[in-house]
């Protein structure tokens, strides 16, 4: 499982899983160990084996049970095994950190940059960094969910802040970038907030391979699709956050020997979302 962590794929076999018939098997299995464990003791008084046939419905359920693990793990690994072919995610944060994130942080390096006025006239002093909240379920990939989502972060501050979208003109394009900037009223200080919304795209993505075997058959199971969908979300999302941490190592190597600087890590931050705001109140100064 070097692709993918034991804990993303342990949380997609969950999906997989329907919660009633998690309960009956739970039930069934405690049943026949009662039925065991008062045969074992019959047993002991009658010297006989009657013990036997609930020790055999016991191991049979197992195997069962192993059974169905396996085939439900041959299933939901073939999504990932797919998902791995088409190398989706190295090209979001590849779009992603050039499009978007370097341009930025390029602008706020250059003081001469028009987007400084904006700033200075959302009453922040200095900009302290970019924090990139990466969302953890699918649901959250939504383009149209990054306002909310925004908005729940900055309210999840432990101290005030002052809200307002920016424009930043990038030479050689006719459309500007668009971001939220965050502005502490106890220090000042403002933070750069944006949650990529390129991450859309794995949502569909993801339900695109969970929906097919290989060879492209439909699948049948909606559980099975289910935990087959999170499983490739999970892991794309975590290989965008990895490329995206290694473009800032490699950018603040080549940084180090131009004279401009132009490396973007020594601002950006990249974290995932429900940790967003706690990095945001600690650039802030707070």
């Amino acid at each position: 499982m070097s692709s993918m962590r034991l804990g993303t794929f342990l949380r997609a076999v969950d999906r997989a899983w329907p919660r009633p018939a998690v309960v009956c098997l739970l039930l069934s299995f405690a049943a026949t160990s009662w039925w065991l464990w008062a045969s074992v003791q019959e047993s002991r008084q009658t010297h006989t084996w009657d013990f036997l046939e609930p020790l055999a419905a016991i191991l049979g359920g197992l195997g069962a049970f192993l059974l169905a693990m396996v085939l439900v793990y041959r299933r939901i690994r073939s999504a990932a095994d797919d998902a791995d072919s088409y190398g989706l995610a190295r090209g979001l944060a590849t779009g992603y950190y050039f499009n978007f994130l370097r341009p930025l942080v390029c602008a706020l390096r250059d003081l001469n940059h028009p987007v400084h006025q904006q700033i200075r006239q959302a009453g922040a002093r200095e900009v302290a960094g970019v924090v990139v909240g990466i969302p953890r379920e699918p649901e959250d990939f939504d383009a149209d969910r990054q306002e909310e989502l925004l908005k729940d972060v900055v309210k999840r501050g432990a101290y005030p802040f002052d809200c307002r979208s920016i424009r930043v003109a990038v030479a050689g394009r006719t459309r500007a970038l668009t971001a939220w900037l965050a502005v502490s009223r106890e220090t000042g200080r403002a933070v750069v907030l944006d949650i990529p919304s390129t991450l859309a795209v794995i949502q569909d993505f993801a339900r695109f391979v969970a929906g097919r075997d290989v060879g492209g058959a439909e699948g049948g199971d909606e559980h099975v699709e289910e935990a087959r969908m999170r499983l490739v979300a999970w892991a794309e999302r975590d290989r965008f956050q990895g490329i995206l941490e290694e473009f800032e190592g490699v950018v603040t190597r080549a940084g180090a020997a131009e004279t401009r600087p132009w490396a973007a890590p020594s601002l950006v931050h990249v974290v995932p979302l429900p940790r967003m705001h706690r990095r945001m109140d600690e650039l802030a100064g707070h």
